[in-house]
């Protein structure tokens, strides 16, 4: 009889925490308010040079696999197998890459720019998982994934080609080749 109490109870408080979970009570980090879609060359422009500038400052430059600071530091820290660190780099890197598809998501309200930033959106989500598995890395815990396969099974490959090959298919508008990123060597 106690064993069925206990169950009862266990599953009484099971369906109190569900309830509580569903009663719109504020999370304890609020997120980010969402920013207005892009309704124009123009606005897209900053957002997309936006993205850009938070991908290069969380794993640096995609094309040339030069990594930013913040990627070789924790680089440097999964091989000194310092957890701690580590998790704190991927911490930092994840919000960059976080921020990075925020501003995607306001470049692609503008039409012509939707099916680029929805792979640039992808790219943002593989760097993520390989971000993820290096600080898992750094525990030096068997059998874990390792950051490239990370990567790859996020779609982190196919999103870098769709979304180059949708950026190439992208109506310019007459807008689009004469104007670059500031300090970047992208253009939008």
């Amino acid at each position: 009889m106690g064993r069925r109490h206990l169950r009862i109870a266990f599953i009484t408080l099971m369906v109190a925490a569900a309830a509580a979970c569903g009663t719109g009570a504020p999370s304890a980090a609020p997120s980010p308010s969402p920013l207005p879609a892009a309704t124009s060359f123009e606005e897209y422009a900053v957002s997309f040079c936006s993205a850009w500038e938070a991908l290069f400052r969380a794993v640096g430059n995609p094309d040339t696999a030069a990594g930013s600071v913040l990627s070789k530091a924790l680089d440097e820290a999964v091989t000194a197998k310092n957890g701690q660190e580590a998790e704190r780099l991927a911490t930092e890197i994840t919000a960059e890459l976080e921020s990075g598809r925020r501003h995607a998501a306001v470049a692609g309200g503008w039409p012509p720019a939707a099916p680029a930033m929805t792979q640039m959106d992808r790219l943002f989500v593989g760097f993520e998982a390989m971000i993820a598995a290096k600080a898992a890395a750094s525990t030096g815990e068997p059998g874990a994934v390792g950051p490239q396969a990370a990567f790859e099974q996020a779609g982190g490959v196919e999103a870098y080609f769709a979304m180059i090959e949708a950026m190439r298919a992208r109506p310019s508008a007459g807008q689009a080749g004469s104007q670059q990123c500031p300090n970047l060597p992208v253009g939008p």
